[in-house]
């Protein structure tokens, strides 16, 4: 994996984490608290680890397949 791809992996990844963040984050407090409100910065930091976790897992999972063959 080039290292752009891997940038691009990362940044998709973590927008659609930072997405599915900010919905569940307004249901939530809407269905419980009854308030309009997102957690701007649990979000954030989720979004920005599920960013690159998952891509690094990834990258060494496709590296680890490399050296079974």
């Amino acid at each position: 994996m080039k290292f752009w791809n891997f940038v691009l992996n990362c940044i998709v990844v973590g927008a659609i984490a930072f997405i599915a963040g900010i919905l569940v984050n307004f249901l939530f407090n809407v269905i419980v608290h009854g308030l309009a409100v997102v957690a701007w910065g649990s979000t954030l930091r989720i979004a920005v680890i599920l960013g690159l976790v998952i891509p690094i897992v990834d990258l060494l999972k496709i590296k680890s397949n490399k050296t079974e063959e």
